[in-house]
């Protein structure tokens, strides 16, 4: 791959390391449900602790692009899907918490109690980790994430990379 400028500004090679990296990331996440099992498996608590932490990850960035309005630049299934990963990542979260402070805790509950908070912990980390994939999936894809600006915001913008080749 050669790296060099195109045309003022843009550089040749970018767009392919960016889809590179992007593809990178995108099976990192798919892989991240299995992952996140494994570290519970080998490590117990601290596992737990792991897995816990990168679903209150993702539940703080989630949160943090639904408070600055993102869901309003993006298309309906990505807006939605946005919003449904926010939801399932602080549901992740919490379960994933709930089983971390009660296998720190002195008094051991019932064994049914603790399968279903296991299982409400499994279904909620697979279900985060589907819906980021598929969301990721989309933005990997130019322009399918984010909704077409009005022709007027288009022009104010100023001329596009085919118009400045002229």
């Amino acid at each position: 791959m050669h790296v060099g400028q195109d045309e003022p500004g843009r550089w040749r090679g970018v767009d392919a390391i960016r889809r590179t990296v992007g593809s990178v990331v995108l099976g990192l996440s798919a892989c991240g449900y299995p992952l996140t099992q494994l570290a519970v498996r080998r490590w117990g608590a601290r596992g737990a602790a792991v897995a816990g932490a990168v679903c209150a990850g993702l539940a703080a960035r989630d949160a943090a692009m639904v408070a600055a309005g993102v869901p309003g630049r993006l298309r309906p299934v990505p807006a939605g899907l946005l919003r449904l990963e926010l939801a399932v990542a602080t549901v992740a979260s919490l379960a994933g918490l709930g089983a971390l402070v009660g296998a720190r805790s002195p008094r051991q509950g019932s064994a049914a109690r603790a399968g279903a908070a296991d299982a409400v912990r499994r279904a909620a980390t697979a279900t985060l980790f589907a819906v980021h994939t598929v969301r990721f999936g989309i933005y990997l894809r130019p322009d399918q994430g984010r909704r077409a600006l009005p022709p007027s915001a288009a022009s104010a913008r100023g001329p596009g990379p085919a118009r400045r080749a002229r």
